[in-house]
C-alpha cells in the first residue's frame, strides 16, 4: 500500500514534467530525456508488485496510447522499457477492470483534447461549462472508474487515493510550469521597459 502511495505521484509529476519540457518547452529537454528512462523503470516496477497496479497503470498507459500521446522522444523512450521490462517478467491483470478502466483513461484524453481545442465555445459564466472543463481537466472519468471497481470490492479503496495523488502531482508539475513561465514573460517585459527607458530609442532630426 504505501509503495504505491508514494510511486504514483512520483508517476504523475514526472509524466507532466517530461510533457511540458517538450511540448510547451517549459522545462529542460535534457533533464526530461534522462528521467524518462528511471520514470519507465519506477512505471514497471510498480505494475509487476501488483495486479491492481498492473491493471491501473496499463490502463493510463493505453488510453494515451490510443489517442496518440506518446509524441515525443523521452516518452517513447519510456514507453519502451515499461514494454520491454513487463514482456520479459510478466505481468498479473484484471482483464475485466482493465477493459473497463482503459476506456475511461481514453475517454478522459478525449474529453482533456476536447476542452483545450474548444477554449472559443466555452462560457466560463455557466456552471455547467465551468464543470466540464473541471471535469476534464482532472481526468475525473478515471478516477470514478475506480471508485466504481472500488465499491464492487475489487480493488482496495487506497487504490482511488494513490490515483489522486498521481493527478495532484500532474497538476502540481503543471501549476509550477506555467507560473514559472508567467514569470518569466513578466520579467522579460520590465526587462524591456527597462531598456526602453535607459535607452530611448531616439530618432535622428535632419539637419
Amino acid at each position: 500500500m504505501l509503495f504505491a502511495l508514494l510511486s504514483y505521484p512520483i508517476l504523475g509529476a514526472g509524466v507532466k514534467y517530461i510533457d511540458d519540457a517538450f511540448d510547451e518547452k517549459i522545462f529542460n529537454r535534457t533533464l526530461a530525456f534522462l528521467v524518462a528512462p528511471i520514470l519507465g523503470v519506477l512505471w514497471a516496477y510498480t505494475m509487476l508488485i501488483d495486479p491492481v497496479s498492473s491493471t491501473i497503470l496499463l490502463a493510463i498507459l493505453c488510453g494515451v496510447l490510443l489517442k496518440g500521446k506518446i509524441d515525443n522522444y523521452a516518452h517513447l523512450l519510456g514507453f519502451a522499457i515499461i514494454l520491454v521490462i513487463i514482456i520479459l517478467t510478466g505481468v498479473h491483470l484484471l482483464f475485466l477492470p482493465l477493459i473497463f478502466l482503459a476506456t475511461a483513461a481514453f475517454l478522459d484524453e478525449v474529453g482533456n483534447d476536447l476542452i483545450d481545442q474548444n477554449n472559443t465555445y466555452i462560457d466560463r459564466n455557466k456552471a455547467s461549462h465551468r464543470f466540464l472543463v473541471y471535469f476534464f481537466d482532472q481526468r475525473w472519468v478515471m478516477k470514478l472508474a475506480v471508485l466504481c471497481i472500488v465499491f464492487m470490492g475489487v480493488v482496495p479503496i487506497y487504490f482511488f487515493f494513490a490515483l489522486l495523488l498521481f493527478d495532484a502531482a500532474y497538476l502540481l508539475v503543471r501549476w509550477y510550469g506555467r507560473s514559472r513561465s508567467t514569470i518569466a514573460i513578466s520579467f522579460d517585459l520590465k526587462l524591456m521597459k527597462l531598456k526602453d527607458f535607459i535607452v530611448p530609442n531616439r530618432r535622428r532630426t535632419p539637419v
